[in-house]
C-alpha cells in the first residue's frame, strides 16, 4: 500500500513559471553601490519588489538607464495585485508611491536627496514604461568597486521590507563575517521614525527577530546578534553573519511581466539661461560660434577620425547628429577616445578580431566615455609637467651643487699652494689661528688634525679675499 506521502511524490508537479528572454529568473543580479545600500530609505514590499525588478534589468555593459516597457496586467501580477477590481488604477498608485519616495545618501560634504523613478508613461494598449532616476548612475552603474550584489531570488519572497534592507546590510559584510551597527544609526538606515519602535525590546522583536527567522527560512544567509549596552541601553547589535544550508533553493517567483528595452535616454543638453532683455535694447552683435553645428566644426571632427574611415557616409551622419546635439568638444573627446580604444584602430591581443569603429564610436557618444578619458589624460599631461618640472629643478640643483664643489675644490687647491709657499713660523701661527676656530669639544677629536687643516685653508681663502687688489701700473708712451 502506498502512503500518502509516496502519492504525493507521484503525482506530476506543476510547472515553473516561464522565463522570457532577459526576464527575470532567481539568479538575476541586483548590483548597488555600497552607498546606495547603506542609503537612508523606506520602501513597501511592492515598491521594494518593483525597483528590485528595474535594477535586475541592468546589465554590466549598459552607459545609461533604459525605459523598461511593460504590460500592466503582468506587472500587476508580479506586484501581487492581480486580484484588485482596480489593476489599471493600484498599479498607477504603486508607482506613482515609489516615485516620491526619498533616498538620502550619506556624503562626506553634505547629503543628497533623490526619487527612484524619473518617470512613468501609461499607453493606450494597458503598457507602463519606467524609467530609473539618472541621478542614481554612479549607484547603479559601471561600478568596480565598493558595491553589493546577491540574486533577486533570494529576497523577492521576503514578507518584511525591513527583511530586505538588513538582508543587503548583511550582503555588504558577508565577506568579513560579522558587522556591528549602532541601534540609532541601523533605524536611520531603514528609515525607522523617530517616533517608532521607541523601546529596543519593541524594535528588536517586530525588525531584528523577523528579519532572523525570515533570512534564515528564504535566503543563503543567517545570523545571530549580540547586543553592546553602556548602562542599562542597548547602544549597538554585533550581527554574526553565517552562510546558510548550501543546498537550499530558490522559491518559485511570481510570474515575471515581459518587457521592452527601448532607446537609451540621451544626455540632457545643459544650456545658460539667457537674462531678459529690454524690448527697446539693441540684440547683442553675433559671435563667431566656436562649439556649435557649423561646416567648419563638422570638417574638423572628421579629419579627427582615422584617415580611413573618413569617406564613410554612416559615420558622417553620426557625427553631424552628435554636433548638432552636444556640440563640438562633446564630439571631438569621443572620436578621441574611440581612436585610442576601438580595436578597429589599434588591433589589441588578437589582431584577427575585425572591431567596428562606427559601432564603438555610437557607443562612446551615448555614453560620453570621452569625458572621463579626457579628464584622465589631462590629469596625466598635468602630472607629467609637473614631474617634468620637478625633474628640472632636480637637475639645476644638482648642476648649482656641482659648480659649488667644483668651486671649493678650485679653492681647496689654491689654499693648498699658498700653505705649502709659508714659512714654518706662518704655518704655526696659522694652525694656532685654526685650532682657536673650533669648538672645544672638537679640539681633540680624531677628526681634529683634517678638521684643523680645513679652517687653515679658510683663514688663507679670507685673507685673499680681503686683500685688495694691486694697483695697475700706468702704461707707458
Amino acid at each position: 500500500m502506498e502512503t500518502e506521502e509516496e502519492k504525493k511524490e507521484l503525482e506530476p508537479k506543476p510547472p515553473e513559471p516561464p522565463h522570457a528572454r532577459l526576464i527575470m529568473s532567481p539568479k538575476a543580479l541586483v548590483v548597488k553601490s555600497n552607498k546606495l545600500v547603506e542609503a537612508r530609505q523606506r520602501l513597501s514590499i511592492q515598491e521594494q519588489r518593483l525597483i528590485l525588478l528595474l535594477i535586475s534589468k541592468i546589465r554590466p555593459e549598459d552607459v545609461n538607464f533604459l525605459w523598461y516597457k511593460f504590460q500592466i496586467m503582468d506587472l500587476a501580477k508580479f506586484l501581487g495585485l492581480e486580484k484588485s477590481k482596480r489593476i489599471y488604477i493600484d498599479v498607477r498608485k504603486a508607482v506613482r508611491k515609489l516615485m516620491k519616495r526619498i533616498i538620502t545618501i550619506d556624503r562626506k560634504v553634505r547629503d543628497i536627496d533623490l526619487h527612484w523613478i524619473e518617470g512613468a508613461e501609461y499607453g493606450d494598449k494597458g503598457s507602463i514604461k519606467i524609467c530609473i532616476n539618472q541621478v542614481l548612475k554612479p549607484y547603479l552603474l559601471n561600478l568596480r568597486a565598493h558595491f553589493t550584489k546577491y540574486y533577486i531570488g533570494y529576497v523577492v519572497h521576503l514578507r518584511s521590507t525591513y527583511s530586505i534592507r538588513i538582508y543587503e546590510l548583511l550582503k555588504r559584510f558577508e565577506n568579513l563575517g560579522e558587522t556591528t551597527f549602532e541601534v540609532d544609526r541601523l533605524k536611520h538606515i531603514l528609515g525607522v521614525d523617530k517616533d517608532e519602535y521607541k523601546l529596543y525590546g519593541h524594535f528588536k522583536n517586530k525588525v531584528v527577530l523577523v528579519a532572523q527567522k525570515e533570512l534564515k527560512e528564504k535566503t543563503d544567509i543567517a545570523f545571530t546578534f549580540e547586543e553592546t549596552k553602556e548602562g542599562k541601553k542597548v547602544a549597538a547589535i554585533r550581527f554574526v553573519i553565517k552562510k546558510n544550508d548550501p543546498k537550499q533553493k530558490f522559491l518559485a517567483l511570481p510570474d515575471p511581466p515581459a518587457f521592452v528595452c527601448e532607446e537609451p535616454i540621451k544626455p540632457q543638453k545643459h544650456q545658460a539661461k539667457e537674462e531678459p532683455r529690454p524690448r527697446s535694447a539693441e540684440p547683442p552683435p553675433e559671435l563667431p560660434e566656436e562649439n556649435g553645428d557649423t561646416e567648419e566644426n563638422f570638417t574638423r571632427l572628421v579629419t579627427l577620425l582615422p584617415e580611413k574611415f573618413r569617406e564613410m557616409k554612416s559615420l558622417q551622419k553620426v557625427i553631424q547628429r552628435a554636433l548638432r546635439e552636444y556640440g563640438y568638444d562633446f564630439v571631438a573627446r569621443n572620436i578621441n577616445y574611440t581612436n585610442v580604444k576601438s580595436n578597429a584602430v589599434k588591433p589589441g591581443s588578437n589582431p584577427d578580431r575585425q572591431g567596428n569603429y562606427g559601432a564603438y564610436l555610437s557607443k562612446a557618444l551615448v555614453g560620453d566615455f570621452g569625458l572621463s578619458f579626457q579628464e584622465n589624460e589631462d590629469l596625466k599631461a598635468t602630472e607629467k609637467a609637473l614631474a617634468d618640472r620637478r625633474r628640472e629643478e632636480e637637475e639645476g640643483k644638482k648642476r648649482e651643487e656641482a659648480k659649488r664643489q667644483a668651486k671649493e675644490a678650485e679653492n681647496r687647491a689654491k689654499a693648498e699652494t699658498i700653505l705649502q709657499a709659508l714659512s714654518e713660523t706662518e704655518l704655526t701661527e696659522l694652525r694656532k689661528q685654526a685650532v682657536e676656530r673650533l669648538p672645544p669639544d672638537l679640539q681633540k677629536s680624531k677628526f681634529s688634525s683634517m678638521m684643523v687643516k680645513m679652517e687653515m685653508q679658510k683663514i688663507v681663502l679670507e685673507r685673499i679675499a680681503a686683500k685688495p687688489p694691486a694697483p695697475k701700473e700706468p702704461i707707458s708712451e
